[in-house]
């Protein structure tokens, strides 16, 4: 698999250097190159892309400032001599981090982590033979059908599992819960929330209506979940 990329990298040795690492990776259909975010999101308006490798501190719009105007995000490296943004940058939910000057071990794998998170995002298509799921309670096993589950809510560091008659709660995180899923209709579309597609009512701007539940999207999943819905206009 290659992922179709780009470069906004606004120093020029930098530049260069992930021009070359890109170059060399077989996994990296590179498209394009900017030095300025301006460039960049005149382009992203019109084109689609599977990664960004990004700098932060750019003359004009800040890399962060990018991410804030984009409609559509596509997967994002962040690179940055500054590591105090790490927090920040993970913030915006991006694949990964990379402090420059970028050493190619770590650059292939920031690569591979995005690979990754591709072929998972195409999985969500794929059909599962599985209806059902088994939550530990009071020392027996309660089957859940799939499609009796509204969502999952991450509250602390515990999980709700919201079905059509009851809440379930247990001691868990939700990104090892996301990993356990398997079908094709149950979505992260939040760092708190996985919902049943099948049961959204309605989606305005960055919300999801669920039942009566008021459901957040985060930028970086709103476009997965759109390509998941059968949208006819």
């Amino acid at each position: 698999m290659k992922l179709r990329s780009i470069v906004v990298e606004d120093e020029i040795l930098a530049n260069k250097s992930i021009l070359r690492l890109c170059e060399k990776s077989n996994n990296i259909d590179l498209i394009d190159s900017f030095e300025n975010g301006e460039a960049a999101l005149q382009y992203l308006e019109s084109n689609e892309v599977d990664l960004m490798f990004l700098d932060i501190e750019m003359p004009g719009i800040s890399g962060f400032e990018l991410l804030e105007n984009l409609k559509k995000l596509p997967q994002v490296i962040f690179t940055t001599s500054n590591k105090d943004y790490a927090y920040e940058a993970f913030e915006y939910e991006v694949t990964d981090f990379i402090k420059k000057p970028i050493e190619a071990i770590r650059f292939d794998r920031a690569v591979e982590k995005a690979i990754k998170i591709e072929e998972d995002l195409k999985a969500v298509a794929l059909s599962s033979s599985k209806s059902e799921i088994y939550l530990r309670v009071d020392g027996k096993y309660i089957r859940i059908p799939y499609d009796n589950i509204l969502y999952f809510e991450n509250v602390g560091d515990y999980i709700k599992i919201i079905t059509d008659t009851k809440v379930h709660v247990f001691h868990g995180a939700l990104k090892t819960i996301n990993a356990k899923l398997n079908h094709p209709r149950l979505m992260k579309v939040h760092r708190s929330f996985i919902v049943n597609l099948d049961k959204i009512i309605d989606i305005e701007d960055s919300n999801i209506v669920i039942a009566k539940k008021v459901i957040p999207i985060s930028r970086a999943n709103k476009p997965t979940l759109m390509k998941s819905l059968n949208i006819l206009n």
